[in-house]
């Protein structure tokens, strides 16, 4: 089953010929106009996983790495990949952007390939890095010298299944597996299904050393991560590959790793998270709640604060007794959601406060100063109050209008330009 499902993910040779061609095409370009600028660079490489043979069949990204010298500055290394960056994709006749990581770098179309062209400083093993990018080509050196076919295939089949279950990628929004981590995975288990049936006995943490490192490091010494997978870099053994997996999908790849290996069935590795929302969604709806901002900058910032606006909200919700069911973050190419749904969206009037014990004497004259209506029901005080909302829409229109003070502000969601969409309960 495995090596019917590789037929169908591994690139084939004339896929793997036309990107390897447009790379070296990238790099060709790349040479000419520092030599034609008079721009000081020391090499450009080809990295990644399609330069590795580890990308999937219809990946069409391309990743071009500008080495620079250490005595180069870092205002002079962004301006210079820039300007070689916007004429090399000029040249191909593609269109180009400027995006953002540890430096502004040009990601280009060029056709149907995504071509990122980055800036990074030259390092050797061992050396300290400058930006976080500047492991990437130790990264490749490493892995390449040590993937083989077979290796490269298994890799496929790691991201072909996280892809399926929707936790492929490290980005922010994701929080899943990377690819550098797949395949430092497989290199260390040597299979995907060695890998699998080691996972699915794994507990609240797990710690993986290669054993390339003692073969890299005479003494290495090992920090501790508080994440819970830790996968350690062989580049850089202060780092965790693993870093941004979060809690959930880690418990959601031991989970999977243990129903596939019941039932070894190809629809692991056909959208499956999307068939078993289809299934989660085929259900009686609660109240439904979003909140709709416009979206003003790109995901990598925009989520983690609509997370933590969201956690915030959470707290207050749950304050005033509204009773949440499920909640989530998304967005679109203009605006950013946040969407809960509730199984209590509506209460009465009336509210219950819980009072002290009898005995207590100085809580309960407290309390009577402060409540009228105050009884005793076994040996503690309670009284009869008034709740401020007795629907969720009160709370939130509130939230919107910056009637609430004791909620975490956004730095790039302007609340107040917010917008409540609800649907009933069905």
């Amino acid at each position: 089953m495995l090596e019917e499902i590789l037929k169908r993910i591994r690139p084939t040779e004339e896929e793997i010929k036309e990107i390897s061609n447009l790379a070296e095409n990238v790099i060709k370009n790349i040479y000419d106009v520092a030599n034609e600028k008079g721009y000081n660079i020391l090499e450009a490489l080809w990295l990644g996983s399609s330069a590795r043979n580890t990308h999937l069949k219809g990946d069409h990204d391309i990743d071009i790495f500008i080495l620079f010298d250490k005595s180069v500055s870092i205002d002079e290394l962004e301006v210079i990949a820039l300007d070689i960056g916007k004429e090399v994709i000029k040249r191909l006749n593609g269109k180009c952007q400027i995006n953002y990581a540890s430096h502004p770098y040009i990601q280009g179309i060029v056709g149907k390939y995504k071509v990122d062209i980055v800036p990074c400083y030259k390092i050797n093993f061992g050396e300290k890095i400058i930006s976080a990018v500047d492991r990437t080509p130790l990264h490749h050196k490493f892995l390449i010298e040590r993937l083989d076919e077979k290796l490269c295939d298994e890799v496929r089949l790691l991201k072909a299944f996280l892809k399926s279950l929707n936790l492929y990628g490290s980005d922010v929004k994701t929080k899943g597996f990377s690819g550098y981590l797949c395949e430092l995975l497989i290199l260390h288990y040597k299979s995907f299904l060695n890998l699998l049936n080691d996972a699915k006995d794994w507990g609240e943490r797990k710690k993986i050393i290669l054993n390339d490192i003692f073969e890299l490091y005479k003494n290495p010494k090992f920090r501790e991560f508080d994440e819970p997978l830790i996968v350690y870099d062989p580049v850089d053994l202060n780092r965790n590959v693993a870093a941004p997996l979060s809690r959930e999908n880690y418990c959601k790849f031991i989970f999977f790793a243990r129903e596939f290996l019941k039932n070894m069935n190809e629809e692991f590795f056909n959208d499956y998270y999307k068939k078993l929302e289809e299934k989660l969604e085929n259900r009686d709806k609660g109240f439904i709640l979003t909140l709709k901002f416009p979206k003003t900058e790109v995901d990598d910032i925009i989520y983690p604060q609509l997370e933590k606006f969201q956690k915030s909200l959470n707290k207050l919700i749950e304050q005033n007794e509204f009773k949440i069911l499920n909640c989530k973050c998304y967005t679109d190419s203009d605006y950013a959601y946040i969407e809960w749904e509730f199984l209590v969206y509506q209460l009465p009037k009336i509210k219950l406060r819980d009072g002290p014990e009898v005995f207590e004497k100085e809580r309960v004259e407290k309390f009577i100063k402060k409540y009228d209506k105050v009884f005793i029901k076994g040996c503690k005080l309670y009284a009869f109050t008034e709740r401020k909302y007795c629907h969720i829409l009160e709370l939130f229109k509130d939230i919107i209008e910056g009637k609430i003070k004791n909620i975490s502000k956004p730095k790039h969601i302007d609340i107040k330009s917010g917008v409540i969409l609800w649907k009933q309960a069905t």
